[in-house]
Order: C-alpha cells, then structure tokens, then sequence
C-alpha cells in the first residue's frame, strides 16, 4: 500500500495556526471534514485525545503522527498539516512539532493501521526530505513531494 492511495491533496494544510495539540487536531479533522471524509470533527478530536492519553504520538524530529480508530470511515484516512512555528506536542525529544499526520483508522484495521503509521515513519525517516517539507510553499507543491517520496520506497 502507498500513502497516496489514501493521502488526498484535498486534506493537506499547508499553514496549520493551531497552537495547542487539540486545536491542531480539530483543524485537521475539520480539513478531513472539509474533505467529505468525516462528518463529525468533535469525534475525532475526542478519539484522538483519548489516544495521545496514553502516550503523545509526537515521535521527535519535529513529527507528530496522531492516530486513532473509530467506527464509521470505510477505510484509512489521512490528513497532512504544517506547522512553520512549531507546536508543543509532548514530543519524545521535548521539541516542537512541525510536521503532522493525522491517521484515523477503522476499528477492526489493526493490520492495516499499524501498516500506514509504518509507512508515514518510513517517509518521514529522512531529515533532508523533512527539511524540504517545511520550506515548500503550498498544498500542491507539500502533496507532489510526499507522492514522489512514497514512490521511491
């Protein structure tokens, strides 16, 4: 499975505001929204919450990769959000997120949960291809970088 099998260039923000873990997940349950992927942003914020509960899904280098699983999306969705300032995400590293993917899977996906969330870290392992992320101006320019990188792996 490729990322942008899922990834639509409909649910990248390219200049996220939020400046707190729960804004930046209602802005990017609100861009699956927009997306007509989702139908309830006040769900996945909560679902998501719930999980960064256990443990923060910000995974160091500037990362963050909230996922959560609910009833309702007939398949994994994905929302992509950068952040230029930077974000307190409770980061393993103590740093500021600037990169965010938000996964919200089905609840009976384990298989294929876990297979996305490996894939995004495979993609995001590369520190010069985080770097260009930050730097690239728009939502267009952010999508054609992440399907030319997940065509390389």
């Amino acid at each position: 499975m490729r990322l942008t099998d899922i990834l639509k260039e409909s649910s990248i923000i390219s200049d996220i505001k939020g400046t707190t873990k729960e804004e930046i997940l209602t802005e990017l349950a609100g861009q699956l929204k927009a997306a007509g992927l989702v139908k309830d942003v006040d769900s996945v914020v909560r679902i998501i919450m719930e999980r960064e509960a256990l443990g923060s899904t910000g995974i160091g280098d500037g990362v963050a990769i909230p996922h959560g699983k609910m009833k309702g999306p007939g398949g994994v969705l994905v929302a992509f959000g950068r952040s230029r300032q930077g974000v307190d995400f409770d980061a393993v590293d103590g740093q500021p997120a600037h990169i965010f993917f938000l996964v919200l899977a089905p609840e009976d996906s384990a298989s294929l949960h876990l297979k996305v969330l490996s894939r995004i870290s495979k993609i995001l392992r590369d520190p010069s291809f985080r770097k260009k992320l930050l730097k690239l101006p728009d939502a267009h320019s952010l999508y054609e970088s992440i399907v030319e990188e997940d065509g390389k792996l």
